[in-house]
């Protein structure tokens, strides 16, 4: 199936992640059926929301944008691809790939959006026989900036999966690289390790959270300071996969730093709550 013949397409989970993929693939594909789903009905009023504000933004410079919007209906059977963009949860991500098999057909895609979860382990929830059709398609937030995508294979993944997936990617404007499975695959395993390390600096009292992050941007020409990227993605998440790779490798370096654990555990999120390593305004 080439991907021009992708004409049916399911994004679980509707959070910023979700939707802004669920988007760039609207926009990708004018003609096709693009469904966000969430359990949430708030989650799901905030993704069409969402999608109608960006599409306000690309008509102001592309007339062609009016025609992205896909749907927000009820769940179909048998979608081309099917892609999970939900919590940093192994056994929810699991189920839902569980979910997927039971509307796919023998040519769809399967793809996770995890950052650091095990590819291999998520494929073997669905029918050994289309385990060659599951990849990591690991896009970046703001995915309708951000020019990044981190493709990832099992040992399993069949060739045409991976072209298809190249494909995809150049459709969606976006440059591909190629991982092999691994915890935290490239992106996650390096980004992660300098987000810890900063927090850790910032534990330990060696400087403010402002100077930290202005060491960075100006030092090493960095869009955004650590501390503000950690509170971007979310500590929730920051947590989540730095403990995925602690549990993985057992290599001190990724231990979660303490100060992280209890941001945490206040639910002191980032961006999302209005508090993080800053305090973010309504």
């Amino acid at each position: 199936m080439g991907t021009n013949a992708m004409q049916k397409i399911l994004i679980a989970g509707g959070g910023a992640m979700g939707a802004g993929i669920g988007y760039i693939f609207a926009r990708a594909y004018p003609g096709a059926q693009v469904d966000v789903m969430d359990t949430s009905e708030k989650v799901r009023i905030q993704a069409a929301e969402s999608f109608e504000k960006w599409a306000k933004k690309d008509r102001e410079k592309d007339a062609e944008a009016g025609r992205i919007l896909g749907g927000f209906g009820k769940a179909q059977l048998q979608y081309d691809l099917m892609l999970e963009a939900v919590t940093e949860n192994l056994e929810l991500k699991k189920k839902i790939f569980n979910e997927f098999d039971l509307r796919s057909h023998d040519a769809s895609l399967f793809a996770s959006n995890t950052s650091s979860l095990s590819i291999t382990d998520l494929s073997t929830a669905v029918n050994p026989k289309r385990q060659g059709r599951v990849i990591g398609l690991h896009f970046f937030n703001p995915p309708r900036v951000m020019k990044l995508l981190e493709i990832i294979t099992t040992e399993a993944t069949d060739a045409s999966a991976l072209d298809l997936a190249r494909e995809m990617a150049v459709k969606l404007e976006k440059v591909p690289v190629i991982c092999k499975d691994a915890p935290g695959f490239i992106t996650s395993r390096l980004g992660i390790v300098l987000i810890n390390e900063a927090i850790f600096a910032l534990q330990e009292g060696l400087m403010s959270a402002e100077d930290i992050d202005t060491s960075m941007k100006l030092g090493y020409n960095f869009p955004m300071g650590p501390l503000s990227l950690a509170d971007f993605i979310g500590l929730d998440v920051v947590f989540a996969v730095t403990q995925t790779l602690y549990d993985n490798y057992q290599d001190s370096k990724y231990r979660p730093c303490m100060l992280l654990r209890k941001k945490v555990e206040a639910d002191h999120l980032g961006r999302k709550t209005g508090r993080g390593f800053f305090v973010y305004a309504d």
